[in-house]
């Protein structure tokens, strides 16, 4: 009390004459003190206003929630709860009421097909594990079987093969287009049984596989042991017709069909080949890569095709410097699509051969797999392909510069077939081709 009183009276201006020096020295203590004090003011004044803005900034939120509480916890939360508790709830009434016993892994299978099933996209979708598998065999063009293609004959009560693929296991067991599979490794086969006769015929390479098969043509059936390897499916056919005019059909882009393009390309070459014929019709597509590698060969250097996504990000395929350089003409049909319509679609934009046939498909969406865990895998799509003028043709498809129906009784060649003929005058769409070329096309 007494320090506080002397403070105060030298901050006054009385001075201790024989004690200068002391008193100096208190004055100074005082000044810094009501400095100290009028800063301790000006920050308690600070925090006043901090704690204002707080209060206020907390009342705001807390009248933001109440009025807006419950439309945000919907948009954010009742949905996704109003799912599990509805899905709950359906499991709940089959678990209770069902006839039979439920597979819970055949549900979910279910489920998940459900949720990429988008009603205005035909083209995204799931695959458990095991379609995974055959899809990624498909798509690379190779798988271990015996080298047959099979499709369901309710008439017959069997399985036709549709195909022998040379060479395979297949053909050298004496298998034939249109023998019916009655029995595969002992299990009887039926129209319905297609799945499980592909799982039976596949296989570990090297092994045998025992089958039964009617041949209509003989009206006998025969057992038959075909040993199983890996069979390259073959997508590529190239014949030398007249004029030296080359014909390559390409039945789909594999990941095998680059090599083989090559090899056939190569082949008609070395005879001579001067103008050549790219048979795309019935073509569903395939792989980006294999088709910028036909391609490299067929239109100059430059973009391909071009994709962009839903955020406008733009990916450019460009060709390389391989062109062939003489006359061509590309034979198209409604079931040309997809990786058949960008090389359609180059070809004509860059104006290096005419385009013969009828109208393609219309699809212009990429999909992209993305691989799960477990294997599985969710096919979407993720972006759209535009031609080297900036066209997108999904849904509209690729008009021909030459427009021709093909013959009502005609049927496109299946050239995996040893009897497949090339037959000029019943396919007019072909014909009509090699008179564009001789014109000077």
């Amino acid at each position: 009390m007494d320090k506080e009183k002397f403070t105060s009276e030298n901050h006054s201006g009385i001075f201790d004459e024989n004690n200068e020096d002391t008193a100096k020295e208190t004055s100074e203590r005082a000044f810094e003190n009501e400095k100290y004090i009028k800063a301790a003011a000006a920050e308690a004044r600070l925090k006043n206003i901090s704690s204002f803005a707080m209060g206020f900034l907390c009342c705001m939120l807390l009248v933001t929630l109440v009025i807006c509480g419950p439309a945000l916890y919907k948009s954010i939360f009742k949905h996704e709860l109003d799912y599990k508790a509805k899905q709950l709830a359906i499991y709940n009434i089959m678990k209770d009421n069902y006839i039979d016993d439920i597979d819970i892994d055949e549900m979910y299978e279910g489920i998940y097909l459900g949720m990429t099933s988008i009603p205005t996209d035909r083209y995204s979708y799931y695959m458990s594990s095991e379609d995974a598998k055959s899809y990624n065999e498909k798509t690379d063009g190779n798988y271990v079987g015996i080298g047959v293609v099979i499709t369901q004959n309710r008439e017959l009560g069997g399985l036709e093969i549709t195909t022998v693929y040379k060479p395979s296991p297949a053909y050298d067991a004496g298998l034939k287009k249109g023998d019916i599979i009655k029995e595969v490794s002992g299990v009887e086969m039926t129209s319905e049984s297609l799945d499980e006769a592909v799982d039976l015929v596949r296989g570990t390479e090297n092994t045998t596989v025992d089958l039964v098969v009617y041949r209509p043509s003989e009206d006998r059936e025969i057992e038959v042991t075909s040993y199983r390897k890996n069979v390259e499916v073959s997508t590529v056919f190239g014949f030398m017709l007249e004029n030296n005019v080359g014909y390559i059909q390409i039945t789909a882009f594999d990941g095998v069909t680059p090599e083989q393009y090559r090899n056939v390309l190569e082949d008609l070459k070395k005879q001579g080949m001067q103008k050549l014929v790219i048979d795309v019709r019935n073509n569903p597509g395939g792989l980006l890569v294999s088709i910028s590698q036909v391609a490299d060969t067929l239109i100059p250097k430059g973009v391909l095709t071009y994709t962009e996504d839903k955020h406008g990000k733009k990916q450019y395929v460009y060709t390389q410097e391989e062109h062939l350089g003489i006359p061509l003409c590309v034979l198209v049909n409604g079931g040309s699509a997809s990786a058949s319509e960008l090389l359609t679609g180059a070809v004509k934009d860059t104006g290096m051969g005419t385009i013969v046939g009828t109208k393609t498909y219309g699809k212009g969406v990429v999909q992209t797999p993305f691989e799960l865990k477990d294997g599985s895998i969710v096919k979407l799509t993720t972006s759209r392909y535009y031609t080297p003028n900036g066209t997108c043709i999904d849904g509209i498809g690729i008009e021909p510069d030459v427009e021709i129906e093909a013959a009502e009784d005609f049927v496109m060649p299946d050239f995996n077939d040893e009897d497949a003929v090339i037959d000029i005058e019943k396919d007019v769409q072909l014909k009509k081709a090699l008179e564009v070329l001789a014109n000077g096309a």
